[in-house]
């Protein structure tokens, strides 16, 4: 057997998951989705990464069974689409759930920023120690710590969702990914800046220590990214009954917790 009659056979073997990974190295390797994506442009339909991925799972899985039954096959065929197409859609919505994140807190880092500033503008003798005062810096300690949280939930559920379905593989392009890491630093620095000006100006003094992601909020965000891309997955094979009953037990269970949510002492620091 030649070596590269071998490298096809192993080829064929891959599973779901390795096949997307193989896809997801090949992706990375362009650094940012923008220079991905340009490189795709002038590729025949037929080539382009989703159409790859579903030919070679369908292919491989084929070559596996070889001589078994055809409703065998069949099923196993159906179940490996499944599993790529879901890989496939998961790594994308991992993706625009960061992005989507990331433009979100800038604005808000800068707002905190900005709101601080003001708050801490005058030296500290010269500051008005007024109720009002005193209740927008800790409303802005609040936030900012709230903020981190949230970056934290976020980065821990992708973590998650990765170690479940990716094999740990980090499913961001590097250039998000050093974004993402760049504004959680930022982020943590602006509420430890505005937890100490809250405690120098006598703002009632909260329980200082490393904002965390608490885990209600992280099985939330592991749901947001997974039943998506496993409704989207079922729709685009034909199977959109189960589509829509998995997104709409989604879409209950999401407005439940979130009524939950709603009822948590730190509910106004994670609005």
């Amino acid at each position: 057997m030649t070596l590269e009659r071998r490298l096809d056979g192993i080829e064929k073997n891959l599973s779901p998951t390795q096949l997307v990974l193989r896809w997801l190295a090949e992706a990375h390797a362009f650094g940012s989705l923008e220079a991905y994506v340009g490189s795709l442009l002038d590729l025949p339909g037929n080539q382009q990464p989703i159409d790859r991925l579903c030919r070679d799972a369908h292919d491989g899985v084929r070559a596996s069974l070889r001589g078994k039954r055809p409703e065998v096959v069949d099923a196993a065929v159906r179940s490996a689409l499944r599993e790529t197409v879901f890989r496939y859609e998961l790594v994308l919505g991992i993706y625009v759930a960061a992005k989507e994140l990331l433009d979100r807190e800038t604005l808000l880092e800068a707002l905190f920023a900005s709101q601080l500033a003001l708050l801490v503008r005058d030296e500290r003798n010269q500051r008005p120690a007024d109720e009002s005062h005193l209740a927008y810096l800790g409303q802005c300690r609040d936030l900012t710590a709230g903020a981190v949280s949230e970056l934290l939930a976020a980065q821990a559920a992708r973590a998650t969702v990765e170690a479940r379905y990716l094999q740990g593989q980090a499913a961001l392009f590097p250039d998000v990914a050093e974004a993402f890491d760049d504004q959680v630093r930022r982020s943590q620095q602006l509420a430890e800046m505005a937890a100490d000006m809250a405690e120098l100006d006598g703002v009632e003094p909260e329980e200082r220590g490393e904002p965390a992601a608490p885990a209600w909020r992280v099985d939330q965000l592991v749901a947001d990214l997974v039943e998506p891309a496993r409704s989207t997955a079922l729709e685009k094979l034909g199977e959109g009954s189960r589509a829509l009953s998995i997104a709409s037990d989604w879409l209950k269970t999401k407005f439940s917790a979130g009524s939950v949510a709603m009822d948590r002492p730190d509910a106004a620091a994670q609005a």
